[in-house]
């Protein structure tokens, strides 16, 4: 997690597979039928998964599973079954998931098991917090994972930068392999993550480089995990950890995955974010353009091409103005270096998004995404004239060698956002490599 942010930052286990003779998908849903949760003792065991096909005439032929923990093996399919293998447990309680699917219809099943000692501290958390960062840059390229920083608490969590007062929280910055983008409600994604110290960003890792995953005492003093798993499932959050100092935590949370809002009001607590009171109208002619292929950065199998511009480099004053415009991989990706042409509608995630925009908004922290009108002076974004692009079209061409944006659209005020700005893409990178 990053807890400082530069003010131009560039914005931003298990599966199966089911293949049925045929093209057309199987029609009968998937659905357990023995329990959701499953335990274990020290010891190990066997354990039996069962399912079935609510139109059983029509079930698939392949269902698999499969579980990323190395202490869950042996995972076999057969008519409406899944068993397994725990091996014992020689350390303290440990929890996983194991998903079933056939196509569309999945479901997860958590393994819990006993640890041979039990743990120092037990504790429940009564609220989850956080926020989702989405992919960001390392070493020229993109992470794996879509990046969400996970708070467990005691009482409703504040900020991400904030050392809570008489509270008890423990912090993961988990990387998954589900994105949150369109969603205003942010789900923690269902799996199993792991403690990795060594910066991988890699999906099913929890970060545990340097201060990136802790626990903050109800005194204010945090501590770093040395190992542990966090298990997510649609009604439960279970953490097994262990400090560097030795000691064992197992952390549970009984609730839907989703993320609260913070009680400290940031600019994102603000609606709307747009201080105009009539229509916003701007001409820029030779600005500075500057354009990064970023790949399938919402992790919805299109490509994406952030750009973003400033009125005057010097000094970097002016409009200033980012975009995340998203385009079929048709398109050509990095190979086009003008890839990003083209005429761009709001996106909406129920529809095709080629050729779309996401809407303007701030993230928890306050950093803009995708869409926005902006005013900088001396490098300072200036709030009271700033406003999201929450609706409209933006057209980007090609005009006597100059690429020009000409957008009409809305603010989260309900403004007329209309204008053209027109400059030399003077610098045009690759971002889209993943680790």
């Amino acid at each position: 997690m990053r807890k400082l942010f530069l003010l131009f930052t560039l914005c931003a286990f298990a599966f199966a597979a089911c293949e049925p003779a045929t093209d057309e998908a199987p029609k009968g849903k998937l659905t357990l039928t023995s329990s959701s949760v499953m335990n274990f003792e020290a010891i190990g065991g066997a354990g039996e998964i069962t399912y079935a096909f609510v139109e059983e005439e029509t079930r698939a032929a392949n269902v698999e599973a499969v579980c990323v923990v190395d202490w869950i093996s042996n995972l076999t399919v057969t008519d409406n079954k899944v068993t397994f293998n725990v091996t014992t447990n020689n350390d303290a309680e440990r929890s996983a998931t194991i998903k079933v699917e056939c196509g569309n219809d999945s479901f997860q099943v958590m393994v819990m098991q006993a640890g041979a000692t039990a743990a120092d501290v037990n504790f429940t958390a009564t609220h989850v917090g956080g926020t989702f960062y989405g992919k960001f840059l390392v070493n020229g390229g993109q992470t794996e994972g879509f990046n969400y920083f996970v708070i467990l608490s005691d009482t409703q969590p504040e900020a991400v930068t904030s050392i809570p007062a008489y509270a008890t929280e423990y912090r993961f910055d988990i990387y998954a392999g589900e994105s949150s983008e369109f969603n205003r409600e942010v789900h923690i994604p269902v799996g199993t993550y792991t403690i990795d110290h060594s910066r991988s960003c890699r999906i099913g890792t929890i970060d545990a480089y340097q201060d990136c995953s802790y626990v903050y005492n109800a005194n204010g003093v945090s501590a770093a995990f040395k190992t542990g798993t966090l298990t997510v499932t649609e009604d439960s959050i279970v953490a097994d950890v262990t400090l560097m100092n030795g000691e064992v935590h197992h952390v549970e949370y009984n609730g839907a995955p989703i993320m609260e809002d913070y009680s400290l009001p940031t600019y994102a607590d603000v609606y709307p974010v747009s201080q105009y009171a009539d229509t916003l109208s701007f001409d820029v002619t030779g600005g500075y353009m500057y354009a990064y292929y970023r790949g399938n950065w919402f992790g919805m199998d299109n490509d994406v091409w952030f750009m973003h511009m400033i009125e005057e480099k010097v000094g970097f004053s002016g409009v200033y103005m980012i975009f995340n415009f998203i385009v079929p991989k048709s398109a050509g990706g990095f190979s086009n270096p003008e890839g990003y042409l083209g005429e761009y509608k709001l996106s909406n995630p129920n529809e095709s998004l080629e050729y779309t925009f996401p809407a303007g908004r701030l993230r928890d922290d306050s950093q803009q995404l995708n869409a926005w009108y902006m005013y900088c002076i001396n490098g300072q974004i200036d709030m009271s004239q700033a406003a999201p692009i929450v609706d409209g079209t933006i057209k980007v061409e090609k005009v006597d060698g100059n690429t020009v944006i000409t957008v009409d659209g809305k603010d989260d005020a309900g403004n007329d956002v209309k204008g053209t700005f027109s400059g030399i893409v003077s610098e045009i990178e690759n971002q889209g490599t993943v680790m």
